[in-house]
């Protein structure tokens, strides 16, 4: 497979090179768009949509709830379609939501301020049912509501003691986010503008059942209805049928043993290739959301990632969903990808994906910080070039970038005067540098009075800020 067939399949497939003529199309391109930061989301489907806006995005995301926002991959926030986030919820979240309770039990039993939380762990399954009931009975609330419902939300923790960056902090987000990976609540509508990092939560199957498209009128974990209803609390650690520590069997009907059974009502993985998230399972406010077996759901999540950036190493798809190398080694027993040769690098492809994809016009897109097209793989000299140093922050996170027919030849900012500015690392030839500054200037006139400053910041980016 050549180099200028893997950048046409990335002009082509992530909708940069003929854009998409909706929101959901073009998530559904590159699987999910990374919401870490919120501007990026709106950015994205900018840069990928025709004559989108964002009340667009946001009739996407809070009145037709046909994307969801949902903790994934890695530890990061993603938007995806609701089908995709149900595989995304089992192959991934679960998970990290293992990993970060049995981080956050220790820290409560260790680093509590003023004092240490006896039993933790059941501690904490009291203050989570506490404040999913507390959700439940308002329907939506921000998390300073929800401190006022549960004021066990105030507990805190001390952390880095001694150290120059000593600091002591409430649980609220810590838990929250603990049951947003479970699964049990999600984020909703911002307070404030589209930017805006402060969300109104939402019970996750509430959510889904008003979805545009759900299965009846709250069917919801468990298959009760009605409004309210949806998935049961969480159960205290002293109840009967307790389940601490698991977040797997906080949810019916959602195998949390990695068996790759399918449970009742689970659907099959469908046919590789399938773009659209047709072979991930269930939608809307079906009973058994994710609707896939855990094994089944990382399957089928490769496939999609192999659709969407393959043919790419192993080592990427590896790196992009956070599997383990036995998880990533049984997801592609299932897929049975077909191994190519990428200049001399071993790489996997879909089995029915190896046929050449023409070569589209020449083309140029400017992306935000963290797109997913930026941050699809691990191994990105191929689309970066010698330009690393100047377009990542230490930690990995990507700025904003100029992109021409699948590489990065720039950088962009957003100036407080409200000019996008450019700054191209490389000579592209005064046709394509015109096209460069054409988009720079569309862009500039969408955003308007808004200002948008990347949350993590790169040399380049900073620089031309100014």
């Amino acid at each position: 497979m050549t180099l200028a067939q893997r950048r046409a399949r990335l002009g082509i497939r992530h909708h940069l090179a003929a854009r998409a003529t909706t929101v959901e199309e073009a998530v559904g391109g590159v699987v999910a768009l990374h919401a870490t930061d919120p501007a990026s989301v709106y950015l994205s489907a900018w840069s990928r949509v025709r004559d989108v806006s964002i009340a667009d995005v946001e009739d996407a995301l809070y009145s037709r709830r046909t994307l969801l926002r949902i903790l994934g991959m890695r530890r990061t926030v993603f938007v995806t379609d609701v089908a995709t986030a149900g595989a995304v919820q089992a192959a991934c979240s679960y998970d990290v939501a293992a990993r970060q309770r049995r981080l956050l039990e220790k820290q409560l039993g260790t680093l509590g301020h003023p004092e240490n939380v006896a039993r933790p762990g059941e501690w904490l399954d009291e203050v989570m049912a506490s404040v999913e009931k507390a959700l439940r009975a308002r329907g939506s609330a921000t998390a300073q509501q929800l401190t006022d419902d549960e004021p066990r939300l105030r507990q805190q923790l001390l952390m880095a003691k001694g150290k120059p960056y000593e600091s002591i902090g409430n649980v609220t987000s810590r838990v929250l986010f603990q049951l947003a990976a479970e699964g049990h609540i999600v984020r909703g509508r911002p307070r404030g503008s589209w930017q805006s990092t402060q969300y109104h939560w939402s019970p996750l199957t509430d959510w889904l059942a008003n979805a545009e498209g759900s299965a009846g009128s709250g069917a919801g974990r468990g298959g009760k209805t009605g409004a309210g209803s949806g998935s049961p609390a969480l159960v205290p650690a002293d109840s009967p049928g307790s389940t601490a520590g698991n977040p797997r069997h906080s949810v019916p009907g959602v195998a949390g043993s990695g068996s790759g059974t399918s449970g009742p009502g689970r659907s099959q993985p469908g046919t590789a290739g399938q773009p659209n998230g047709s072979d991930l399972g269930t939608v809307g406010g079906s009973s058994d959301w994710p609707g896939l077996s855990e094994d089944e759901a990382r399957a089928a999540l490769a496939r999609r990632w192999l659709h969407a950036f393959g043919p790419a190493p192993v080592a990427d798809l590896r790196w992009w969903t956070g599997w383990t190398t036995g998880q990533t080694k049984k997801a592609l027993t299932a897929v049975a990808p077909a191994e190519v040769d990428l200049d001399g690098e071993p790489a996997i492809a879909l089995p029915d994906d190896l046929a050449p994809v023409a070569a589209p016009d020449p083309w140029i897109a400017l992306l935000p910080a963290l797109d997913p097209t930026a941050m699809g793989w691990q191994s990105r000299d191929w689309y970066v070039g010698p330009h690393r140093p100047a377009l990542f922050d230490r930690s990995g996170n990507i700025g904003p970038t100029v992109w021409s027919d699948g590489r990065i030849v720039g950088a962009w900012c957003h100036r407080p005067s409200g000019e996008v500015a450019v700054r191209l690392l490389e000579d592209i030839g005064t046709e394509k540098t015109a096209a460069v500054d054409a988009e720079a200037a569309r862009l500039s006139a969408w955003l308007g009075d808004a200002r948008v400053v990347p949350k993590f910041r790169t040399p380049v980016e900073k620089e031309l800020s100014g």
